[in-house]
């Protein structure tokens, strides 16, 4: 098994991946609401050569709610801006509630040498919310080399 956060080649250019992890974390979403924050404890995964490839995450949100409701979303970000399509939302609707719930999203992207994929997430309402990595929940990003452009 590779390090974290390297590329694997195995037999050939199809055969290549990336991933983060496993990670242990809680990530605390402190920020104002609706406003990204880098999930920090999640390694920067950095594309070693371009083309088509799929990537994926998936963010373990744990939430305690105080009021009407509190969400929170993931995306990622390639280079420090947002990839459409990645937003992942979880969340309550509710007083003094709880919710622990793993969201993510799979999609195929065209990608330069050395572009970097990051988490990033906000939360929506008022309560704890957090990202979280651990042995009852991951927290990762992945990437598989497709095809060339």
């Amino acid at each position: 098994m590779s390090a974290p956060n390297t590329a694997s080649p195995q037999q050939g250019a199809s055969k290549v991946w990336l991933q983060t992890g496993p990670l242990a974390f809680g990530h605390p979403l402190r920020g104002a609401d609706r406003v990204h924050e880098k999930v920090s404890e999640v390694p920067e995964l950095q594309i070693p050569f371009p083309g088509v490839w799929e990537v994926s995450y998936h963010a373990l949100h744990a939430v305690a709610v105080v009021s009407p409701h509190l969400y929170v979303h993931t995306a990622l970000f390639i280079n420090g801006v947002p990839l459409p399509g990645s937003e992942a939302q979880s969340g309550l609707a509710g007083v003094n509630a709880t919710l622990r719930a793993t969201a993510g999203q799979t999609l195929l992207q065209t990608f330069a040498a050395g572009d970097v994929v990051t988490l990033h997430a906000y939360r929506i309402g008022t309560g704890e919310a957090v990202i979280e990595s651990g042995g009852d929940g991951r927290t990762g990003i992945m990437a598989h080399w497709v095809s060339a452009v």
